[in-house]
């Protein structure tokens, strides 16, 4: 079903503290930038964007009271890649995670799981064909990625897409370089955010975010591939041990 015609996206976004070896997190310091930005600037009727810590027993209950609360139609993650030197725009998420790799509280998950239930694969349903060609148009440095790490981000989007499996919240997760890798200052971070940002709220207003996102295993489109060709963007897997 499409939106009420006219009806603006809700959109949620969400950085993350620190956590071992990355004392300052950049995604934090860009949630907060964001949170100052006008609704109306990204084509949104609201806009909400706090910081989650890094931590698997207190990120996910935060994260469901504010979804429970906002209801948003858009849920963007936005994560530390140590390692990366572009925006890496995650396809997948999965169930298992790092059962020796605790997070900022000293805690990993012993079963080795995001969640008890459910696929061992569910696709992010942001509109990334359209957000790749537009931040290689603006020429951010980009890559598509079938590897959100095993850490707590990857469990964030697990979680996150689990939540709205079956209804029409878009969600995904764009892993950011450190500050300066790639060209990536925090001034141009920001404009990209917003780039991302627009371009699922378009999407969304033209319905072309998938109705029923996500109980299906993920499988590489061969359409994906090649978009990723035809605009010069590497198709990579993400550096899981240096996320969060």
């Amino acid at each position: 079903m499409k939106p009420a015609a006219g009806r603006r996206p809700r959109i949620l976004v969400t950085g993350f503290g620190p956590f071992p070896n990355a004392p300052e997190n950049p995604s934090e310091v860009l949630a907060r930038e964001l949170a100052g930005e006008p609704p109306e600037r990204l084509g949104a009727s609201a806009l909400r964007a706090f910081v989650l810590p890094t931590d698997y027993r207190r990120s996910w209950p935060a994260l469901r009271r504010v979804q429970d609360r906002f209801a948003p139609d858009i849920v963007v993650h936005f994560g530390l890649a140590r390692r990366a030197d572009s925006l890496v725009l995650e396809q997948v998420a999965r169930k298992r995670v790092h059962a020796g790799r605790p997070d900022a509280a000293g805690f990993a998950p012993p079963s080795g799981l995001a969640r008890r239930s459910g696929p061992e694969m569910l696709s992010a349903t942001l509109p990334l064909e359209a957000i790749q060609a537009a931040l290689h148009d603006a020429r951010f440095p980009v890559a598509l990625s079938e590897d959100a790490g095993d850490y707590v981000c990857n469990a964030t989007l697990y979680r996150s897409l689990a939540a709205a499996a079956g209804g029409r919240r878009v969600v995904g997760f764009i892993h950011i370089p450190p500050t300066g890798a790639g060209g990536m200052t925090r001034e141009r971070l920001l404009e990209a955010a917003r780039l991302i940002l627009a371009t699922a709220g378009s999407a969304w207003m033209d319905d072309r975010s998938p109705s029923e996102p996500v109980n299906n295993a993920f499988t590489t489109s061969p359409g994906r591939r090649d978009q990723a060709g035809a605009f010069g963007i590497s198709l990579k897997s993400n550096a899981g041990p240096e996320d969060a």
